[in-house]
């Protein structure tokens, strides 16, 4: 449970931390989280994630859900946000 809380939480200030203007927020617990956007622009993102090989959903055309397995590492979420600008620029084109 730690090690779920704590990932989560650098999950989440990663993802504040891009400052990117169609992010406006990150909710949830643990490692399931909600990066809330500006735009409906979710499914788009979904698809261009899956295309990059991560598992998104959108469960709402503004909320991307992300909810990776216990066994993730600090290397595979960093590697989805360093991708996660471009996913959101390009579902915005």
């Amino acid at each position: 449970l730690d090690r779920a809380n704590d990932l989560g939480a650098h999950l989440a200030e990663a993802v504040l931390g891009l400052g990117h203007p169609t992010v406006t927020g990150v909710r949830g617990r643990g490692l399931l989280r909600a990066v809330t956007l500006s735009a409906p622009v979710a499914p788009a993102v979904a698809d261009g994630a899956l295309d990059a090989g991560f598992i998104v959903n959108a469960p709402r055309p503004d909320v991307l859900r992300l909810a990776p397995p216990l066994v993730v590492s600090t290397e595979q979420l960093d590697t989805f946000v360093r991708e996660l600008p471009d996913l959101l620029d390009g579902a915005a084109r």
